[in-house]
């Protein structure tokens, strides 16, 4: 059985190749950068008091921060996680209504999810579930705040 961080890293990689742009996007931001926090950390927000990666960040040419996917195992849903997931969201950038940061959680802790994130006024356009079937990795929408072009 793979390690839990080595499946994690690679299900952010992944995500990252597949999703931020999806393979046939075509309206894909110019200039957008597409940078991954594995085992690497190449890119992370300035706190004061520490730097935090995010699982996935998607930066302007500029290296302003537009989009933030973050990739949590299902022991990292719970309120503990409150304080990253909003700075996460107030990081971001904004799309067409919220901030564009997305959240992929395993499947089975989706509603957890939602709940820990609207009953704490975080703005988000997404949340996404994972899963490994046969070998396979499966992001599936569950909630989408930024319109029909995300919901997929």
């Amino acid at each position: 059985m793979v390690e839990e961080e080595t499946l994690r890293n690679r299900i952010i990689r992944i995500i990252a190749a597949t999703r931020f742009p999806f393979v046939d996007q075509e309206d894909w931001g110019e200039g957008y950068i597409t940078i991954v926090n594995d085992e690497v950390k190449r890119k992370g927000i300035e706190t004061g008091t520490e730097i935090v990666y995010p699982s996935i960040v998607i930066t302007l040419a500029d290296g302003r921060l537009q989009e933030i996917g973050e990739v949590e195992p299902e022991k990292g849903i719970n309120v503990a996680n409150v304080p990253k997931w909003r700075l996460f969201s107030d990081s971001a950038g904004k799309g067409r209504f919220v901030k564009k940061f997305f959240l992929y959680v395993p499947e089975g802790v989706e509603e957890k999810t939602i709940k820990l994130l609207e009953n704490n006024n975080i703005e988000f356009s997404g949340v996404r579930t994972y899963s490994v079937k046969n070998g396979n990795l499966v992001i599936t929408p569950i909630k989408s705040n930024d319109g029909p072009h995300d919901h997929r």
